[in-house]
């Protein structure tokens, strides 16, 4: 199936649209987080479920896609960069949980550029690492709805990601050695 007609099964707009979605929430994080701090939950929420709701629909409509492997990790790695950067600069998030939630991000961005140029070769996200990102993303909704009631919970979600940042990394990372001593495998074969 050609790339352009992909980019529009409605999972993949979906993904896009979760992407367009972060010009209206930073905006208004940056410049209106106080006086429309509900609409900002609502934009997060929609994004959240057009996350959940691309997934279901690319296998129900039979429209898994390798654009829509690329595009619907990018769209969460991006969203969830842009808050938590937002977050970080508003001084409601600490620096520290940023920058392990980006340098993961980018580590996996990074390694699957690399295979899927070098080996062709996508690998999907793991059941934890779906985990750490619905933890992730609690954490930064929960930062924006801002109560005071939510402060302890918060801080315990920190290191409940923390651990699974950490296990979800190490699974990719024996999936990514897996895959390549398979790949290799087959090519001494040939």
């Amino acid at each position: 199936m050609p790339l352009n007609k992909e980019i529009f099964y409605v999972s993949n707009l979906l993904s896009i649209l979760r992407i367009i979605l972060l010009i209206p929430l930073s905006y208004l994080m940056l410049y209106a987080f106080e006086t429309q701090n509900n609409l900002i939950i609502i934009l997060v929420l929609c994004m959240y479920f057009s996350d959940l709701l691309d997934g279901y629909l690319a296998r129900k409509l039979k429209q898994v896609s390798e654009f829509g492997k690329i595009i619907d990790p990018l769209a969460d790695k991006i969203s969830v960069i842009v808050i938590a950067i937002i977050l970080v600069y508003l001084g409601r998030l600490p620096l520290w949980f940023v920058t392990i939630v980006v340098a993961r991000d980018v580590l996996i961005l990074l390694f699957g550029i690399y295979l899927n140029r070098k080996y062709n070769l996508t690998l999907m996200s793991n059941f934890p690492g779906k985990i750490a990102v619905f933890s992730i993303g609690l954490i930064l909704l929960l930062t924006i709805i801002n109560s005071l009631y939510l402060t302890g919970v918060i801080k315990i979600l920190y290191f409940i990601s923390f651990a699974l940042i950490s296990y979800s990394s190490y699974l990719y990372y024996n999936r990514i050695m897996e895959s390549l001593r398979l790949r290799d495998g087959v090519e001494k074969k040939n």
